[in-house]
């Protein structure tokens, strides 16, 4: 959703949201922000009733809270008008669609006219009989000029409306699919390419999917802060951006962990990515703001499963994330092919 309000009017809700903010156990993010701000905005009613009866209750809100409310209340409801956007341009297209099948239908209608006239024309007419000849031709063509001009007139106010659409659809599909902090796909973009994937022959079989989480993030955001958490999120998200191509699909599901799927990959060659995003991640450096400081070593833990015949989006998830979590048993900082281990 893009948030129209001017400088003064966004600076006394964010007066507003801070205070709330401070009731919450969740960390202080944009996701959580997005909630705060909604609900002292005004424009999110239905938000703003489960908030109202979180605070009325005291029932501060938890990490998960602000995921499941950003989710329900802001996510969903941008992909609705996503979707919504999509519906108004299918009807804008198929009512320019009418407009040129009933102009044809009048082209088709010009064109007997004309060889109705020509037909009597070539015939020995008397001289009224001329003239109402040429007087019907004059209407037929006059009312084929109304009829072009109709179109044409229809055919600009249409280009116009498909411009103004195609626009809002492109915002509106980058807010809805989009993850705000990083640029990557959200758990909503990823599901949105596994529909698309399987709509071909193949479907989601032989797919592989990579899952990465960030080691010890908790401790990052304990010890350094939030700003700079988000800093280490945004580095991964970069370097899972580098290590994909074509129609590979990088997202973030939420907090520390990403997503890549990699269509028609084997095991090993998914092994292969994981190792290498694996060790960018280990070998780079992230430095506080004032440059003087490093946080040290930033490491991941991999799952890897690919799609076997039958498999959903959620069953090839729960088959990387098990296979993730060997990776963090067995010491972190490594890549685990499901199940199997490997540094």
């Amino acid at each position: 959703m893009r948030y129209l309000e001017n400088k003064e009017r966004s600076t006394e809700i964010l007066r507003l949201a801070l205070p709330l903010m401070a009731r919450q156990l969740a960390a202080f993010h944009p996701l959580s922000y997005a909630l705060w701000y909604e609900h002292c905005a005004g424009m999110n009613p239905d938000l703003s009733r489960v908030l109202d009866e979180r605070l009325t209750t005291n029932n501060a809100l938890s990490e998960a809270d602000v995921w499941r409310l950003y989710a329900q209340h802001i996510a969903a409801r941008d992909m609705e008008a996503f979707e919504r956007l999509q519906q108004q341009l299918r009807n804008l297209l198929e009512d320019t669609a009418r407009s040129a099948a009933t102009a044809s239908e009048q082209a088709a209608e010009f064109s007997e006219s004309l060889q109705t006239h020509a037909k009597r024309l070539s015939e020995p007419l008397s001289p009224a009989a001329l003239v109402d000849v040429v007087g019907d031709m004059l209407k037929a063509t006059q009312k084929m000029q109304m009829a072009t001009a109709d179109l044409s007139s229809r055919l600009r106010v249409r280009t116009h409306e498909v411009n103004s659409l195609t626009e809002s659809l492109r915002r509106a599909q980058s807010e809805a699919l989009l993850d705000s902090l990083t640029g990557l796909k959200n758990r909503r973009g990823l599901e949105r390419a596994v529909e698309d994937l399987m709509r071909e022959p193949a479907g989601l079989v032989g797919s592989a999917l990579l899952l990465a989480d960030i080691d010890h993030f908790k401790v990052v955001n304990d010890t350094y802060g939030h700003v700079l958490g988000d800093k280490v999120i945004r580095a991964v998200a970069h370097v899972l951006r580098s290590s994909i191509k074509g129609r590979d699909v990088a997202a973030r599901l939420g907090g520390e962990e990403f997503a890549i799927l990699l269509p028609q990959t084997t095991l090993s060659g998914a092994a292969a990515v994981a190792e290498q995003i694996r060790g960018t991640v280990a070998q780079g450096r992230i430095c506080r703001p004032d440059g003087n400081e490093s946080i040290g070593q930033v490491t991941l833990s991999v799952g890897v499963a690919v799609a076997k015949a039958g498999d959903s989006l959620e069953a090839l998830l729960e088959r990387a994330d098990a296979a993730m979590y060997t990776a963090k048993r067995a010491g972190r900082n490594q890549i685990s092919l499901d199940g199997a281990a490997t540094s």
